[in-house]
């Protein structure tokens, strides 16, 4: 049983991507990428460093451009969209927080919405406290990156992103920078996440994560889709013998 099969009742397609192709320079790093993505669907997406994870989930908000191929979100080309406009729909967490050292945690999560969406600022500080409560940190509302711990840092960085309200949740190694012991925090609210139905794409090397919340596992290695489907499939069961191999060395 997956983390929100009870809320997977949608079958529509709010991303898609065709013949993704992306290179730096010569390096061909994606080599025609297809995937769909429903809503409310949570994609774990694993493979070998270099694979191509991470820059998959840079292009589909725009932080890297490709060089082939399209993507769609809700059936619109993501070329036609306001970067901005974009990243408000498309929130994204990263390996390392991107938190800004010289503000505390409240200003930290109430910057954008009050910039980008001229949300009021009795608003934006009402939605970061229920958001600061749900990421189980509203003790630390007035206290500067420097003083948390990695898992918390981290838990300061999804609740910034899920301040613009997105519609998708890209998590970009979320746990790879934290201490093993900090780790079970982080995926504990992503795990909550799913639960209530974001739509999510997860790179990560946290199995246990994969096997308990994804409804469906990407294989990706050398820039192309390898293999897909649910964590019984893809895990127990793997078709080919790179995911094979790949996962005999991580499990």
């Amino acid at each position: 049983m997956n983390g929100h099969e009870n809320t997977q009742n949608s079958n529509e397609i709010i991303i898609k991507i065709e013949n993704l192709v992306k290179r730096f320079g010569k390096l061909e790093v994606l080599k025609g990428v297809n995937l769909e993505v429903r809503k409310q669907e949570a994609i774990v997406i694993i493979g070998p460093s270099g694979g191509g994870k991470s820059t998959l989930l840079r292009c589909i908000n725009k932080l890297e451009e490709y060089q082939g191929g399209k993507i769609y979100l809700d059936g619109v080309d993501i070329d036609s969209y306001d970067v901005n406009k974009l990243r408000t729909r498309i929130g994204m967490v990263f390996q390392q927080f991107n938190l800004f050292p010289h503000m505390n945690v409240l200003d930290n999560l109430i910057l954008a919405p009050t910039k980008v969406k001229n949300m009021p600022r009795e608003e934006a500080v009402e939605k970061a406290k229920q958001l600061l409560k749900r990421v189980g940190l509203s003790d630390k509302i007035e206290a500067y990156p420097e003083q948390l711990s990695g898992g918390q840092k981290q838990r300061v960085a999804i609740a910034r992103a899920l301040m613009m309200d997105p519609e998708i949740m890209l998590f970009d190694e979320p746990t790879s920078a934290l201490d093993p012991e900090l780790v079970g925090e982080v995926l504990d609210v992503m795990k909550d996440l799913a639960k209530s139905g974001m739509t999510m794409l997860v790179v990560t090397h946290e199995m246990g994560f994969a096997r308990d919340v994804a409804d469906r596992i990407i294989f990706i290695s050398d820039g192309v889709v390898e293999e897909e489907g649910t964590p019984d499939e893809v895990l127990k069961n793997p078709k080919k013998q790179r995911t094979r191999e790949f996962l005999k060395r991580i499990l």
